[in-house]
């Protein structure tokens, strides 16, 4: 996964919109019903069928449809160490701060949310308490006056305060590829990447690190040659995406054919596999299928939105430019099953946001982008004004105005609360 990451880093994010997207209300009016639900082991689950949009015409989503709120800060570049090297980054987000961390040696900075001031480092480079050489996975608990920061390979999850100083380290019981800190219960969930080389491959914890359960391959879940995403938490649950079928881009890990998700619809013929997103359930220590697409054969990733699900298609980056690098996205209503493709959402400021693997900057209920002002610029100089709304003019002034500030190039931070 670090391979799609890196490299779709270098992709502009924003690009012009041609044409005004329509009345928000009769957007899901006009879709086709295209997927259904199913049951999975007792569970009522979604199950989309990508026959049913393959070759329609991409829509483009308008903002108020997906979102409720709408806010853009510019990041600090006066301050030297403030500055980024790159756009695309993760960004960790609670009621003050934002906090940016890359998948490559960078530390993770903090800024203040109002104004986007650079306030400090948290952590460092190195082998010592506390330091990392890369940043996985992170995120702030202002309540608590904490700040979770997962390295890269390694079995732990660091605990610094809001004022950068290291506090302790909670010991992991094996390497993990995605946590999520449950704030309100004080516990954590992680989930290993590979799963066969793990019997247990997701385990709940205290904050101390003490396992309170762990949920164990067996005949339920046989997760040999599973690739697990712990996930993003817009729904207030842990989702879980597990993924069979694909484990050949990432290595040729051999796939057991009586997987009850390996194959779930037609185990005689891959084209019909179909992997889910789960929620997982503390209380009941299991997984739960909510989520699922077939026929569609390619490379992808599925992730959950309050009242949608969105699909992803992925390709490997290696040796890829950036203008062949594609991606596939398809977003379902949880409500009435309407889905489409799409070609990105359009911005308050008639922009259009459409980037490479763009759904893993949605968490916890927000959609949290970083693009350069330069990129930003290069954009608008595309753009039909004449399409835009007297609104979006009005916003698309302002955006240029923290663009043109006469100073060195900056960081724009898009934030936006999902309904």
């Amino acid at each position: 996964m670090k391979h799609l990451i890196l490299l779709s880093l270098l992709l502009p994010f924003l690009s012009c919109s041609e044409k005004p997207s329509g009345n928000v209300e009769s957007f899901w009016d006009d879709l086709d019903v295209v997927a259904e639900k199913v049951v999975v082991d007792g569970d009522s689950a979604i199950l989309c069928d990508y026959n049913k949009i393959k070759g329609q015409e991409r829509k483009t989503i308008p903002f108020a449809e997906l979102f409720e709120d709408y806010e853009v800060v510019k990041l600090d570049n006066e301050d030297e160490r403030a500055l980024l090297s790159s756009q695309g980054t993760a960004v960790a987000l609670s009621e003050n701060y934002i906090g940016i961390y890359l998948y490559e040696q960078f530390p993770f900075k903090l800024f203040r949310r109002s104004d986007g001031k650079y306030l400090r480092d948290i952590g460092g480079f190195g082998q010592g308490p506390g330091e990392y050489g890369s940043i996985l996975q992170a995120q702030i608990d202002e309540e608590h006056n904490c700040i979770y920061v997962m390295p890269n390979v390694m079995n732990v999850i660091f605990v610094y305060d809001l004022e950068g100083n290291y506090l302790r380290k909670i010991q992991l019981p094996d390497i993990c590829f995605g946590f999520a800190v449950d704030v309100e219960n004080q516990r954590l969930l992680a989930a290993t990447g590979i799963g066969v080389r793990h019997t247990p491959f997701l385990w709940e914890l205290d904050l101390n690190g003490n396992v309170l359960q762990e949920l164990v391959s067996s005949e339920k879940y046989d997760l040999r040659g599973a690739r697990l995403l712990c996930g993003s938490m817009n729904a207030g649950a842990f989702d879980i995406f597990i993924n069979y079928r694909h484990v050949s881009f990432y290595g040729n890990t051999e796939v057991d054919e009586n997987s009850i998700y390996a194959n779930r619809y037609d185990r005689t013929n891959p084209q019909n596999t179909v992997d889910f997103l789960c929620h997982y359930l503390p209380e009941e220590n299991r997984l739960s299928a909510q989520f699922g697409i077939k026929n569609l054969d390619e490379i992808y990733a599925i992730y959950e939105f309050s009242n949608q699900f969105v699909v992803e298609t992925l390709m490997s980056t290696y040796g890829v430019s950036e203008d062949d690098l594609k991606s596939e996205t398809i977003i379902v209503d949880k409500k009435t099953g309407k889905g489409c493709r799409f070609d990105g959402i359009r911005m308050p400021s008639g922009l259009l946001l459409k980037m490479y693997t763009s759904m893993r900057f949605y968490r916890d209920g927000y959609l949290l982008a970083n693009v350069f002002g330069s990129e930003l610029d290069r954009q608008i100089e595309k753009l039909d004004r004449s399409t835009l709304t007297s609104s979006e003019q009005k916003e698309l002034e302002r955006l240029e105005s923290m663009i043109h500030d006469g100073k060195e190039d900056c960081n724009i931070i898009f934030i936006a609360k999902m309904k």
